[in-house]
């Protein structure tokens, strides 16, 4: 019996040295998490922006929409997908000074050219899948508007050269086709209360709001 006892021990201490989850071995270590980096792009859009004062823009210009055009950048934080985004747009269209009686409109003949350039700050997410090429996205934030009207015939004190503050919120879907180049359609809200209607048609029509929906085409460069 005594003399089994020195290979039994020989045996057991060949057997822990050989298996790798034994007493002696080590756990291994988890590999570090891959630290995220600061994305910047930027992008060029094109849309459609419908009004809220849909009588008002009617009247004076024929139509309560119009073409937009734009760009800005956008920077994704190491956050996940938190980006916040920078961008301006232009609207721009030629109308005419109308009067509103009892709810009937009266075109002046006076040519009148509204202009509307928004400046948008805005923060967002953007919702990334392993392996996909569509991003979609959302985020809110705050318009800084800036709103004319200039006519050929009018006084300086006739015309308006003003800035309106409001928000906006928005969403849309970016497609990579590749790793730096995409394209994408975003529908964006905006409101821009009390900008209007203490005078002319918008007075009449009881109509305050100067914001809309947009409708937007963009093509985005950058990762």
């Amino acid at each position: 019996m005594m003399r089994g006892v020195p290979l039994a021990l020989t045996v057991f201490a060949l057997v822990v040295a050989a298996d790798p989850a034994g007493a002696q071995s080590r756990p291994r270590p988890r590999p570090a998490p891959q630290s995220r980096s600061i994305q910047i792009g930027g992008y060029g859009m094109f849309g459609l922006f419908n009004f809220t004062a849909v009588e008002t823009f009617d009247a004076v210009l024929g139509k309560p929409s119009g073409n937009i055009y734009g760009g800005g950048g956008t920077v994704g934080l190491p956050l996940g997908g938190l980006f916040v985004d920078i961008g301006a747009w232009r609207f721009k269209e030629v109308g005419e000074r109308v009067f509103i009686n009892n709810g009937e409109v009266f075109h002046l003949g006076i040519p009148v050219t509204v202009t509307i350039t928004p400046l948008e700050i805005t923060g967002g997410w953007k919702f990334r899948r392993r392996n996909s090429r569509l991003v979609p996205y959302a985020g809110g934030g705050v318009t800084i508007y800036g709103f004319k009207e200039t006519s050929t015939f009018s006084t300086p004190a006739e015309d308006l050269d003003e800035r309106f503050n409001g928000y906006h919120i928005l969403g849309g879907v970016e497609y990579k086709v590749m790793r730096w180049l995409g394209l994408g359609g975003e529908v964006t809200w905006t409101t821009i209360p009390d900008a209007i209607g203490t005078g002319g048609a918008s007075k009449a029509f009881g109509e305050n709001d100067l914001g809309g929906t947009s409708f937007r085409a963009k093509i985005t460069v950058g990762r």
